[in-house]
């Protein structure tokens, strides 16, 4: 889709994102294109900043103060935990007195950035590269658009193409929450990070480095798989439909991942769920078999880049009490495990306590966060391409 995987994971949140002027999507996406150098650049790679945005108070809610040295010298620049901080960021940005009036040039790509070029930069013909961006970047939004019914997302298929390559099938991955409104079987959000950051967010930036790394490893070793999400933006999907993707995929594996929280700052760790055999799970060894592995390669990543991450091991869906019915996402009927010989092997992580300040400077507002996710992810994509070669 794109040179970089990192513009890649940009165009696929800020083609679902919601904005006031979706007529500005193309030239701002094309702006943040040339400032990050097509998202090559160590401030867009290491702080989701794609915009060169510098220090403002105004965007305290969206960002962290950062020291950073860009071709003008060191100076303060904002550090965003997610590519969809950085989306609301930029508009905050806008608002401020220095671009004033701004609002009354939206009616063309030329009149916005015409009007903002020479305020954002002095760099000569700013403008003009921004616009000479705009049709690459229109291609990139328009290359696989999210298609969106009700409250249910049929999301973009991505697969890798290789003439001998061997096929290992496909799993779905689940962003845990999203959106605004509670649906049944997933809650909009639940955890809040230390430094504000919502679950929600979270849970989609790791799952999109995560299909990631599955595929860029799968490629490597010469193999294709499908990976899906069951969301892409942010929106909320019932919990059954987020499941029943496996079926309709016929996929091997079925993955959630969520963080926790704990009115206790002290609180951390690491835990894997699987469909507890109170609940009527019908391939009972092989979903705790996943989610082991599951669990294993996430200590091993986190153990990697911290010595005090904490293995809350592997729990039945119903933490042992046969009267709490469990994660509907691990529901074998939803999963369609039911209508199969081949049932799909399912589990649901909790990543880590984001209420805990360790946690946060680690995975979400530290200098090297989403270096430290990355890590991390590729840890479990390695377990999860495991898994499907294994399985007949």
């Amino acid at each position: 889709m794109a040179n970089s995987s990192l513009l890649d994971r940009l165009v696929v949140i800020y083609r679902g994102a919601d904005i006031q002027h979706p007529k500005l999507r193309a030239v701002t996406l094309a702006q943040w294109m040339l400032e990050s150098g097509r998202a090559t650049s160590d401030l867009a790679k290491l702080h989701y900043n794609f915009g060169g945005l510098k220090w403002r108070k105004e965007l305290a809610h969206y960002a962290t103060k950062i020291k950073y040295e860009a071709n003008d010298g060191v100076d303060f620049y904002c550090k965003f935990a997610t590519i969809e901080s950085f989306i609301q960021g930029y508009w905050v940005f806008l608002n401020r007195a220095a671009y004033s009036g701004w609002e009354s040039h939206v009616d063309s790509s030329e009149d916005f950035i015409n009007f903002i070029g020479p305020i954002y930069t002095p760099s000569k013909n700013y403008a003009k590269k921004v616009l000479a961006l705009v049709p690459e970047a229109e291609k990139l939004l328009a290359s696989a658009v999210l298609q969106v019914t009700s409250n249910f997302a049929e999301p973009r298929r991505v697969g890798l193409e290789a003439a001998a390559a061997k096929n290992l099938g496909a799993i779905v991955v689940d962003p845990g929450h999203g959106g605004s409104a509670n649906l049944p079987g997933s809650d909009a959000n639940h955890a809040i990070s230390v430094t504000g950051v919502k679950e929600k967010k979270l849970t989609l930036d790791f799952c999109l480095i995560l299909r990631e790394q599955i595929l860029k490893q799968a490629q490597k070793a010469g193999e294709t798989v499908k990976v899906v999400l069951t969301r892409e933006s942010d929106i909320n999907v019932s919990g059954f439909n987020r499941a029943h993707q496996a079926f309709t995929n016929k996929a091997k594996l079925f993955l959630a991942i969520h963080f926790n929280g704990n009115g206790s700052s002290s609180v951390r760790g690491t835990e894997t769920f699987f469909r507890a055999k109170d609940n009527g799970n019908i391939n009972l060894e092989d979903d705790m078999a996943f989610a082991q592995n599951v669990q294993d390669a996430m200590m091993s990543g986190l153990k990697a880049i911290d010595a005090g991450a904490k293995d809350r091991k592997i729990k039945p869906d119903n933490q042992g009490n046969p009267d709490l019915p469990g994660f509907g996402v691990l529901n074998d009927h939803s999963l369609g495990n039911d209508q199969r010989d081949d049932p799909c092997r399912a589990a649901y992580i909790e990543a880590e306590f984001i209420t805990n300040p360790a946690v946060d400077k680690l995975l979400i507002s530290g200098p090297n966060a989403v270096a430290n996710r990355t890590a991390v992810m590729a840890s479990l994509a390695g377990a999860i391409l495991a898994e499907m070669r294994a399985i007949a």
